[in-house]
């Protein structure tokens, strides 16, 4: 087992999970098939959960996407461990993500281990679903309060769609973590995490009123004024505006 996996971080999990996959040779996707509640599979990665020592965990698999990341991969390098240490950092830092418990070198892949939020539904989900305006305000208003922290603390999400915060008991998370980068403030990066967040409140229809409370949040925590805010916002907003008319066609109502 020891030639064909490798711990590249968190050595007590990590054997913990390699005390379940029976058999070294195995694809690790076919064991994931098996032995976890399947919540994602395309091309180039997997994502399950399981329990593990008694604890709610979420497994994801990181298949080798090019040579280029094959010897990263090789090397312990590349979006998994972007994620686990990101993941460290931003827990530092006070931000809301799940905790990062394991990393492995496995067979064409890297397997990234992490506890799992209980009961969480993704925004892009549970927003339709969601008919209290009360519970849609206070949805918009943590979602003001963690982006905000996350760029106050230097860092830029990279992917901050909707289907990449969870929702739990009242509580928000970020998930995905795999392109964290540091951003100083006004770095393009944070204005793009913020497009992001506005293209996907435009396709599922957000009331600007509810726009607007998310923007204010936001404003008020980091301190900055629109002037300085939107420019930059804006330019990004349009780039994914065109990128998404292209593969998609026209999305909602602009809000901005």
């Amino acid at each position: 087992m020891a030639t064909k996996h490798r711990v590249i971080r968190g050595e007590q999990w990590a054997q913990a999970l390699l005390a379940q996959l029976l058999d070294a040779d195995r694809d690790t996707g076919a064991w994931m098939d098996e032995h976890t509640h399947l919540l994602k599979r395309d091309r180039y990665s997997q994502v399950g959960l399981l329990r593990l020592q008694d604890r709610p965990c979420c497994l994801k698999l990181y298949r080798c996407k090019s040579p280029w990341q094959y010897l990263q991969f090789a090397l312990g390098r590349g979006r998994a461990v972007n994620s686990f240490d990101r993941g460290h950092s931003l827990r530092a830092a006070g931000i809301a993500v799940p905790e990062e418990l394991a990393l492995l070198r496995v067979p064409g892949g890297m397997l990234l281990l992490c506890c799992a939020i209980e009961q969480a539904d993704n925004l892009q989900v549970l927003w339709p679903r969601v008919d209290s305006r009360a519970t849609r305000e206070q949805i918009m208003d943590r979602a003001a309060q963690l982006l905000a922290r996350l760029h106050n603390a230097g860092f830029a999400h990279g992917d901050c769609k909707w289907s990449n915060w969870l929702w739990a008991q009242g509580q928000l998370y970020l998930v995905d973590l795999d392109a964290v980068c540091q951003a100083a403030a006004g770095d393009r990066r944070q204005a793009r995490d913020l497009a992001r967040f506005t293209l996907n409140a435009e396709e599922l229809s957000l009331q600007p009123a509810l726009y607007d409370l998310f923007l204010e949040g936001y404003l008020s925590v980091t301190g900055l004024s629109r002037d300085v805010l939107m420019p930059p916002m804006l330019v990004e907003l349009q780039r994914l505006r065109q990128r998404h008319l292209q593969r998609y066609g026209e999305s909602g109502q602009r809000l901005v």
